[in-house]
């Protein structure tokens, strides 16, 4: 079954983001932008086009900047839509992992992502904290 992509954000960070992931792992004719209240002050009509392009029976993974944001609320209306996945707090890393695994099925792809450490923020100084306490020992 084929998967699909929709990185949807305030402003240009879906664009932004979208072109760091295709420097690392090249371009993806599966994937559509939405760089959201740029052009218009209004969010139902682009999310409304996007899905009507993307057939039901294909899978879309729609991914979003800020959970409670207008964006996301706005996705979350199509939740009872079939084989669609929502994913909120987006960040490289995350993008990354998706784009990259090999998991057949997309829920169980999802849920390992998402709880992986290495797609979650680091606060380094705390990192670095901790290894000069372990040199002290």
């Amino acid at each position: 079954m084929k998967r699909n992509f929709v990185i949807a954000t305030h402003g240009t960070f879906a664009e932004g983001i979208y072109e760091s992931l295709k420097i690392i792992v090249g371009e993806q004719d599966n994937v559509q932008l939405l760089n959201a209240f740029v052009e218009s002050n209004e969010i139902e009509g682009p999310v409304n086009e996007l899905l009507a392009r993307i057939p039901e029976e294909e899978e879309l993974i729609v991914c979003t900047d800020i959970f409670g944001g207008s964006v996301n609320n706005e996705w979350m209306k199509h939740m009872d839509r079939k084989n669609f996945y929502l994913i909120t707090g987006i960040n490289l890393p995350l993008l990354m992992q998706l784009f990259l695994s090999l998991e057949e099925d997309t829920g169980t792809m999802i849920q390992t992502i998402v709880h992986k450490q290495e797609t979650a923020p680091m606060f380094c100084n705390e990192l670095f904290t901790k290894k000069e306490e372990e040199e002290d020992f």
